[in-house]
């Protein structure tokens, strides 16, 4: 239930803002909300949301037993939304499948229902291994898990 009011507020605040909300956990002892937006969220946003929910909720007297915490995802954190990853479009990222099979590569593009993705492959012709890049297709719901890659 307090997740819902958390939720409800959340999506009061940001829209009319560039945010979205990438994770929001309760969890007995700490409340944790992660927003992000296309070009990166700053601690000052963070900070205003954080007292906008702090005020909104705190006559429920939720906040005398838990941890309150609104900030960004980490940079090691599988991206979640579409919005996390539109932001990473042309960054080098990790994608494990359902089935467990990995890619690698540059994303390209990203909507709800797939992704792009620029592999390079390397292939053997003529006794030479050779490098060609190739563009995938990979359904969303095929995806388990996608990071960014830190060279």
């Amino acid at each position: 239930m307090i997740a819902e009011q958390i939720h409800e507020l959340i999506k009061v605040y940001i829209a009319d803002k560039d945010l979205f909300l990438v994770d929001l956990k309760v969890t007995p002892g700490k409340i944790t909300v992660l927003v992000d937006k296309p070009a990166g969220i700053t601690i000052d946003e963070c900070v205003l949301l954080n007292r906008y929910l702090y005020k909104e909720m705190e006559s429920s007297g939720v906040f005398e037993n838990k941890e309150f915490e609104v900030g960004s995802p980490g940079m090691d954190q599988p991206l979640k939304v579409i919005g996390q990853y539109k932001r990473r479009i042309g960054r080098p990222v990790k994608i494990i499948l359902n089935d467990g099979k990995q890619h690698n590569g540059i994303l390209v593009d990203a909507n709800e229902q797939e992704l792009q993705l620029l592999e390079t492959i390397k292939e053997k012709i003529g006794g030479k291994k050779v490098e060609k890049q190739l563009t995938t297709t990979l359904p969303m719901q095929n995806i388990k898990e996608t990071k960014l890659e830190f060279k």
